[in-house]
């Protein structure tokens, strides 16, 4: 963490002392005025042994020593000079038990997932509320925040400190507090970064000489004749790319394109430009903070649109309209760009047509027109890229929000507030597929091919919502002698309309530059129109007690009613009570054991629900859903076409929210004057009313409705350490890590939930999510008597098969009867849950130089990679990649792979030998920086100025073997051809004037 000089005019000097807790690293600063001696923070708290640090939590703020719940935050230092485009990046490992996960690179959808403390539902990651300046916020606000422009960040964790959010806060909550305006002489501060981006995992293909070898190999094992003859290897061998094989066609050129498919379509380094921008300052009456930011970030293909950009502009303005009255204006506005061609990167996209493509085909015919004679198995990404459309989409986000405070109102200590809040978010969309052709190349010339996208079209798509939130708050503060008491209550509005406008056209008659005119008849136009919206009110409260600083109780209680609910169903009460206990401030452990400096045990219970998550209950699902058809025929004849009228949805007119209910024990500690602290939580959270869909007889024929029955638990622990140093009278460091683990069970769902299939199986009753099965092995099959011994799996096992065990003894491989109870030869083999998730940092200055490091990673981790990236030529667009080389041979037993087979399905079974070991360590940033003295600046214009080189994710440590730069550890499960992560070195400047 770096440490900037500021030199006052009228000072000598400024001594910097860091700090470092539990929740991130705090900086202090003491002044030193002629012929007087310096003093620290360091000093003050060695005579106290006291921590105000003041950390923002639901609806308010308290003291880090009085708070009973647990907390974590993330200091602004952990965001700062970070060459990152999302502050999800910066968050990974920067706080125990919140797990942040991605899994593309793709600029402006690197697809962050947030889980705090594991699983809360059995319906999949339930997605933490969001708060910014005190006005929940949509994770489109949240992902476009600049990140330098947050102060900090709290993550509530638990259900005590969550518990004030009620319905909404099952997935954990995250509050972030932006930056504000400072008493004082106006500052403006200038960062700019500038980013070297580098893909992570690409696979290498093989060369085509190494394909051709392979492929016929694979054939003869398979009992089929050769794919390349000896025509064909001829010309491969000779370097000749277009030749007539008259064993295959006396027409059509046959091509063997020797060029390296990835460098024609992706860059070996892309860029990312930052500019930031702030003003602040203050006097006694009003205070503002305003900032600019832009983000440009190009993409991995060299070929066609991939690029994003990103607008930012913030104003936080605090004027005092009286000695009693504070008005608060939070403003801010976001803008991306999206540049991307028409067809989907990932998914079966661009990604997936260039591994898929194999090497013989080209991108081009001799005479530049696109070669398009090989089917599924073409490289053709180049053309979709470059020639088949684009889409270009734009988002616009309007946050703002004005609150009046009034303290000590009518009395001492009563503060009320009053809060609106309103966000504005706009969408445009406009998709062109555009025909292209592409040809065959022959002794005649080219002959026209299949056409890529052969109907054209164009389609807009606008999507706009308007989320408001309304607040009116009173909190009073009184104490009688030694008791001190807070009473905090309050009631909230939030509602929530949206509007999405859809149209497109077909057949145009113009193949460039599209309209929605442009169809060549009315029938080839369309459009349609949606809205949707939802409604909550609430009513919180919270109440606090200290005795003399070492006895804590906390309690609190929300209702929420939602129009997302049936009526009759709608509201439910979410209660919460904490305690914890100063044991330091206690003579008799002062006097038994005075190095510690904070010990506080705490406990909570908190109740919270999954009404974050949209994709559980709909805004609309308590009532039936109608759906429009077209195409029946009515009438003799064959009658005319009607449209009509269908049931759609059946209702789930019973349904609550999913309840979480959760207890935490916990240690906060410090010792040797706060040098080394530290805390330590256990917690166990229930739902106990899982959203289950309910088991209906097949001729029901539609969606099976809700019902909330199942049962899941999930305990955990979590554990950091940071210890703060000087060496010397220049150099400091901090140091600090966290671990943290959680695992879940699936108790009960619907009492039918007990089927084991091979590869990932989401939910067993019994056991944890996404659990992984499969079959246990024994190598290869290495000669005839071992062939005989092998359970029977079909009649393409032969020597150099992988060798599966036969656990059952009943002579065949299978599953049985796939269920918990008979699941034949499957075997347990784990779950792609992250476990021991953690996070290390350094951070020191010696002088004007400043160095830091940070570590992120998982313990442990199980998952599966998909069979179209493993398997090579189980079909023609799966293609062997390098790895491949290294096969089972009579001379390689001990290979890699199995030999090679063409359709091998029977080797790539999921199994023992092909579940990856997703644990990793990630060096997820490293900086070194250097600021120019204040002796060298006295002359200047400028307070600060610093220079420096940093990088993020540039080496990782994992246990993926022959798979380390083809799969990176922290890619989903069953994942193939997503945008590859990246690492990155940047270089950068900070000016203050």
């Amino acid at each position: 963490m770096r440490i900037h000089p500021m030199v006052p005019s009228n000072y000598l000097k400024v001594a910097i002392a860091f700090f470092l807790s539990t929740s991130g690293v705090q900086m202090a600063m003491a002044q030193q005025t002629p012929n007087r001696k310096v003093s620290t923070k360091a000093d003050t708290i060695s005579k106290s042994k006291d921590i105000d640090e003041v950390v923002v939590v639901g609806y308010g703020k308290q003291k880090k020593s009085n708070m009973t719940t647990a907390v974590s935050s993330i200091s602004k230092e952990v965001l700062e000079s970070r060459p990152v485009p999302n502050i999800m990046n910066a968050m990974q490992g920067a706080a125990p038990g919140v797990v942040v996960t991605r899994t593309s690179g793709r600029p402006g959808g690197q697809n962050f997932n947030i889980e705090v403390r594991g699983a809360s539902s059995m319906n999949g990651s339930i997605p933490p509320l969001y708060v910014v300046d005190g006005i929940t916020v949509s994770d489109q606000v949240f992902n476009t925040i600049n990140p330098d422009d947050i102060e900090n960040i709290s993550i509530l964790k638990d259900g005590a400190a969550a518990s004030i959010y009620g319905a909404r806060a099952g997935g954990g909550v995250v509050i972030v507090t932006t930056k504000t305006g400072t008493k004082g002489k106006v500052r403006v501060s200038y960062g700019s970064i500038i980013t070297s981006m580098k893909p992570l995992n690409i696979p290498k293909r093989m060369s085509l000489l190494e394909e051709a070898e392979y492929a016929n190999i694979a054939y003869n094992n398979a009992g089929q004749s050769v794919y390349y003859d000896d025509i064909d290897m001829g010309f491969i061998r000779n370097g000749i790319e277009w030749g007539i094989n008259p064993n295959k066609n006396k027409v059509s050129y046959q091509t063997y394109n020797q060029h390296d498919i990835y460098k024609q379509l992706f860059h070996d380094n892309y860029y990312m430009l930052q500019n930031n921008l702030s003003v602040q300052g203050g006097s006694d009456k009003v205070s503002y903070f305003a900032s600019m930011g832009y983000l440009q970030q190009n993409g991995l293909f060299k070929v066609g649109p991939d690029a994003y950009d990103k607008w930012n502009t913030r104003l936080n303005l605090s004027a005092k309209l009286s000695d009693k009255i504070t008005m608060d204006v939070r403003m801010a506005y976001a803008k991306e760009s999206f540049d991307r061609s028409s067809r989907s990167v990932e998914n079966g996209g661009s990604l997936s047509t260039a591994f898929s493509a194999r090497q013989k085909f080209p991108i081009f015919n001799p005479d530049g027109s696109f070669y398009g004679a090989a089917g599924s198995s073409g490289n053709l990404t180049y053309m979709y890229q470059a020639a088949a459309g684009f889409n270009k989409r734009s988002n616009e986000d309007f946050n703002n929000s004005v609150s009046l405070t009034g303290k000590d109102i009518f009395v001492k200590g009563l503060t009320l507030k009053a809060v609106y809040g309103r966000e504005n978010y706009y969408r445009k969309d406009k998709t062109f597929n555009r025909t292209v052709k592409t040809y065959d190349w022959t002794i005649n010339g080219p002959i026209a091919a299949a056409p890529v996208n052969p109907t054209n079209s164009y389609s807009v798509y606008n999507e706009s919502y308007i989320q408001q939130n309304t607040q009116f708050q009173i909190d009073y503060d009184f104490a009688i002698d030694k008791h001190k008491f807070h009473v905090m209550g309050g009631f909230q509005w939030e509602d929530y309309y949206k509007k999405t406008e859809t149209a497109s056209a077909t057949n145009l008659i113009v193949n460039d530059n599209p309209s929605l005119n442009y169809a060549s008849d009315a029938k080839y136009k369309s459009n349609s129109e949606g809205q949707t919206g939802w409604a909550q009110q609430s009513y919180f409260g919270r109440f606090t007690y200290e005795y003399d600083g070492k006895y804590l109780l906390e309690g609190t209680i929300r209702r929420d009613e939602s129009s997302r609910l049936s009526p009759g169903f709608r509201a439910d009460w979410f209660k919460s009570a904490s305690a914890g206990w100063n044991m330091h401030k206690e003579s008799w452990f002062n006097s038994a054991l005075p190095f510690f400096t904070v010990f506080k045990p705490r406990v909570s219970y908190g109740e919270v629900a999954n009404a974050n998550s949209r994709d559980l209950v709909g805004d609309f699902d308590f009532l039936n859903g109608l759906s429009f058809g077209t195409n029946v025929v009515l009438g003799d004849n064959g009658g005319d076409r009607n449209t009509y009228v269908t049931q759609g949805r059946f209702s789930s007119n019973r349904l609550k929210w999913e309840r979480v209910v959760s207890k935490n024990l916990g240690l906060d500690f410090g010792l040797f004057s706060n040098k080394l602290t530290g805390s330590f939580d256990i917690y166990r959270k229930d739902n106990r009313n899982n959203l289950v869909r309910i088991t209906l007889p097949s001729v029901f024929g539609y969606q099976e409705p809700y019902q909330n029955q199942g049962i899941l638990k999930t305990t955990g622990w979590e554990f950091s350490l940071g210890y703060n140093g000087r060496i010397g009278k220049d150099f400091t460091f901090n140091v600090s890590g966290n671990i943290a683990d959680s695992k879940n069970k699936v108790e009960y769902k619907d009492g039918s939930s007990y089927f084991v299939y091979s590869g990932r199986n989401s939910i067993i009753e019994g056991y944890e999510m996404n659990t992984i099965w499969g079959y246990k092995t024994n190598g290869y099959i290495q000669n005839a008597d071992q062939l005989k011994g092998v359970p029977y799996n079909g009649s393409k096992t032969g020597i150099g098969d992988v060798r599966y065990v036969d656990m059952n003894g009943d002579g065949q491989l299978n599953g049985g009867l796939n269920t918990v109870a008979d699941h034949g030869d499957l075997v347990y083999l784990g779950s792609d849950n992250p476990r021991y998730t953690f996070g290390f940092n350094f951070s020191s200055k010696w002088k004007n130089v400043d160095f830091s490091f940070r570590l992120q990673g998982v313990g442990k981790r199980t998952f599966m990679y998909s069979t179209d990236q493993f398997q090579p030529l189980a079909a023609a667009w799966v293609q062997p990649i390098s790895i491949h080389l290294d096969y089972w041979t009579p001379d390689n037993p001990n290979a890699a792979f199995p030999r090679p087979f063409v359709g091998g399905g029977h080797n790539f079974l999921p199994s023992d030998k092909w579940v990856l070991n997703g644990a990793y360590v990630r060096l997820k940033n490293v900086q070194l920086g250097y600021s120019l003295s204040p002796e060298a600046m006295k002359n200047l214009p400028i307070s600060r100025l610093r220079f420096y080189v940093t990088a993020e994710d540039i080496l990782t440590f994992s246990k993926l073997g022959v798979w380390k730069g083809i799969i990176d550890p922290e890619q989903k499960n069953q994942a193939y051809a997503d945008y590859p992560l990246s690492s990155s070195i940047a270089f950068g400047v900070n000016i203050d004037f």
